[in-house]
C-alpha cells in the first residue's frame, strides 16, 4: 500500500502585498504547518482555515477572518494536495468550503430578487399612487402648472395670424364635439422649431411645433393630431404622468435617505417637461378617443390616418440611418420626433384603421375648404 503524501511545496500570500512567499507544507490531522527558510513553523489549524470551493488545482486555502485587514492565502499546484487533505482533514474543513460557496449563491439570488422587487417598486407603485391621486387633483391647479410650464418654452411670439387661427379653429370645432361640458380653456400655441411634435400641457394648453406644420399636407392630417392631443388634455395624461414621476423620484430618493433631494425635487419637478412622459396605454387610449372625436366631428378621418403613416415610415427612415450611421448633424436635429415622444408602431395604425373601417361609406365635411394650404407653409 503506497504511503500517503504529506510534504509539498506551495506559495503563501500575506495579502498585505502581491508577492509570493515559496514555503514548504506539511499535512497533519489537526494543522497545516508552513515552512519558510530561517523563520519558526507556521501553525494553521483547521479550524480557521477555508478552501475556496471549485478550486482543487490549484487548491486556494485562507486563513484569518474574511472581514479582516489582511487575508493570508496559500496556494499548491501539486495535483495530489486536493486528495491528501481530503483524506486527512476533518470533514468539517470541507463542509466550511461548501457552505461557503452555496452561502454566496444564496446572497447573490438574494441580492438579484430585492432588486428585482426594487424596479417593480419604483414602477408599480407611483403608477398606482398617481391613478388614486388625479381624481382630487383641482382643475385650477393644472391649468396653473400648465401655464408654468409655458411660460419656459420658447414659444412663437409672433405667429402667423392665419395660422394660428385655422390651428385653434381646428380645436374649437373638435371641441363642439366633445359629450358634455369639459373645464379646461383648449388654447393653441406654436413651438417655432422644425421638430414635428406636439405637447398636451395640463389645463389645456397644446403646443404644436413649426416642424409638424411643415409635414401636414391638408387641415384633416393636423386636425387628426390635434384631436389626439386634446384627449391627453380631457383625460388628464399629462397631469398623471407628472403625478407618477414625482412620486417615483420621491420614491427613490426616499429610499437613498435624501430627504432634502425629495423638497427640491417638488419645487422643481412642474419645470421639466420630460416629466410630461406618456406611457403606451395613455397613448393607445389618446389614439382611440381621438379618432372618435374625429369621427363624432365628421372630418375625414383619412387625414389622421395619414399623418401617422407619414411620420411613422419618416421615423422608420431615420432610424434606419442612425443604425447606419450616415445621418447628418443636420439630419439628426431634425428627426421626426413626435413618435419619439409618442411611441407609435404598425400595431397602432391597424388600430385605427380598424376603428375607422365602418365609416369608410359616410360623407365627410370638408375642412376649410377655402383654405390655400400653401399659406400654412412658411416662405422660402
Amino acid at each position: 500500500m503506497p504511503a500517503r503524501k504529506l510534504q509539498f511545496a506551495g506559495a503563501l500570500f500575506d495579502g498585505k502585498s502581491a508577492r509570493k512567499h515559496p514555503v514548504d507544507v506539511e499535512l497533519t490531522p489537526r494543522e497545516i504547518i508552513l515552512k519558510k527558510p530561517d523563520h519558526e513553523p507556521i501553525h494553521w489549524f483547521y479550524p480557521n482555515l477555508r478552501w475556496a470551493a471549485n478550486t482543487t488545482n490549484p487548491f486556494h486555502i485562507e486563513h484569518g477572518d474574511i472581514d479582516s485587514e489582511y487575508l493570508e492565502t496559500l496556494v499548491v499546484e501539486d495535483p495530489d494536495f486536493y486528495k491528501s487533505v481530503s483524506k486527512i482533514a476533518p470533514d468539517s474543513f470541507f463542509a466550511a468550503g461548501k457552505k461557503t460557496e452555496i452561502n454566496w449563491k444564496i446572497y447573490i439570488a438574494g441580492i438579484l430578487i430585492l432588486i428585482f422587487f426594487a424596479f417593480v417598486f419604483v414602477k408599480a407603485v407611483p403608477a398606482f399612487l398617481a391613478g388614486r391621486m388625479i381624481d382630487k387633483i383641482p382643475v385650477e391647479w393644472e391649468v396653473t402648472l400648465g401655464q408654468s410650464i409655458l411660460k419656459i418654452l420658447p414659444l412663437e411670439q409672433k405667429p402667423v395670424q392665419k395660422v394660428l387661427t385655422v390651428l385653434q379653429d381646428t380645436v374649437d370645432l373638435l371641441e363642439q364635439s366633445i359629450e358634455g361640458k369639459q373645464p379646461y380653456d383648449l388654447k393653441i400655441y406654436i413651438w417655432p422649431e422644425d421638430t414635428v411634435n406636439a405637447l398636451a400641457l395640463p389645463g389645456g394648453p397644446i403646443v404644436v411645433f413649426q416642424g409638424l406644420l411643415n409635414q401636414a399636407e391638408s387641415p384633416e392630417e393636423l386636425a387628426g393630431v390635434i384631436a389626439h392631443e386634446i384627449q391627453h388634455v380631457l383625460l388628464r395624461h399629462s397631469t398623471r404622468g407628472i403625478l407618477r414621476n414625482l412620486a417615483q423620484n420621491m420614491i427613490l430618493t426616499l429610499l437613498i435617505g435624501d430627504v432634502n433631494a425629495v423638497m427640491e425635487g417638488i419645487v422643481g419637478l412642474a419645470g421639466e417637461l420630460e416629466t410630461l412622459g406618456l406611457s403606451r396605454e395613455m397613448e393607445a387610449e389618446a389614439d382611440r378617443k381621438g379618432m372618435e372625436l374625429i369621427l363624432a366631428t365628421n372630418i375625414d378621418p383619412h387625414g389622421m390616418i395619414r399623418i401617422f403613416e407619414k411620420l411613422t415610415q419618416e421615423k422608420s427612415s431615420q432610424e434606419e440611418a442612425i443604425r447606419e450611421k450616415t445621418i447628418t448633424e443636420e439630419n439628426d436635429s431634425e428627426l421626426f420626433s413626435y413618435f419619439s415622444t409618442h411611441p407609435s408602431s404598425q400595431n397602432r395604425l391597424e388600430k385605427l384603421e380598424k376603428q375607422m373601417k365602418p365609416h369608410e361609406n359616410r360623407t365627410w365635411m370638408p375642412l376649410f375648404p377655402n383654405l390655400n394650404w400653401n399659406e400654412m407653409k412658411p416662405e422660402n
